[in-house]
């Protein structure tokens, strides 16, 4: 018997990698059985870093292309005597462009963290409407999900940058918003609120449903309070991206 479930085991992840795109009900049902999630963790990061790798030469031309000026306008910089302003600002620049070129190593560690944080907070919910979820379950479940909001939406904006080049953007906040989003709405939007409104991609969109439905499926919460879980999470996703945007125009 112990020689037949590592194989079932690994069939269920590689088969949850495909379902979550094609037939999500069937990788929900698996999760709940079985929750494993190596195989989702792998695809993710992979895809995540080819999306990483695509979008590179942008992220680093919109730096190079606003960045001397924003950091010019912040007030502690704008302070200084002016030769001390360039050292400050080409030494931010160097810092900022190495993180940019080996970003890709963050990729693991952050699927990882944000499933953690995610199985968190499905916990809560399932103990506050009595579903009959396990912190295994929901993890599993928001790695298998991360295939789609991460992965495919990291591969996504990189495949678009590619496609457009470089030079096509000036500012990181152009970049992080080539995907559709809301941000579609309003393409005048600056700073934090066209972080908010680029992160309510059609990506994050879709790994929200999957989410709420997974959620009904593998720990048995009622669907209204799965739905309002997931949307609590894509909103705290969107303010951490305003956060993160809120001096790029």
């Amino acid at each position: 018997m112990s020689t037949s479930q590592p194989p079932a085991e690994r069939r269920s992840g590689l088969a949850n990698v495909v379902d979550i795109f094609i037939a999500p009900n069937a990788a929900f049902e698996r999760i709940r059985q079985v929750p494993t999630w190596g195989w989702a963790f792998l695809v993710a990061v992979l895809l995540g870093i080819a999306g990483s790798l695509l979008v590179g030469p942008a992220i680093l031309h919109a730096m190079e292309t606003s960045m001397p000026a924003q950091l010019a306008a912040n007030d502690a910089i704008a302070k200084l005597p002016p030769d001390q302003q360039q050292k400050q600002i080409a030494a931010i620049m160097s810092f900022s462009k190495i993180f940019a070129k080996f970003y890709w190593l963050v990729i693991p560690p952050a699927v990882l963290l944000i499933g953690l944080v995610q199985a968190l907070i499905m916990l809560i919910a399932n103990a506050a409407t009595r579903g009959d979820g396990t912190f295994k379950k929901y993890y599993a479940l928001s790695i298998t999900v991360a295939v789609v909001g991460t992965g495919l939406g990291s591969l996504a904006l990189g495949a678009i940058a590619t496609v457009r080049g470089a030079d096509s953007f000036e500012t990181t906040a152009q970049v992080n918003s080539a995907l559709p989003s809301f941000a579609l709405l309003a393409p005048s939007a600056k700073g934090a609120l066209a972080g908010f409104l680029g992160s309510l991609n059609v990506f994050y969109l879709w790994a929200t449903a999957l989410l709420a439905l997974g959620m009904t499926r593998v720990g048995r919460i009622p669907r209204g309070a799965a739905w309002a879980t997931a949307i609590v999470m894509l909103l705290l996703t969107a303010c951490f991206a305003a956060y993160g945007a809120r001096t790029n125009v």
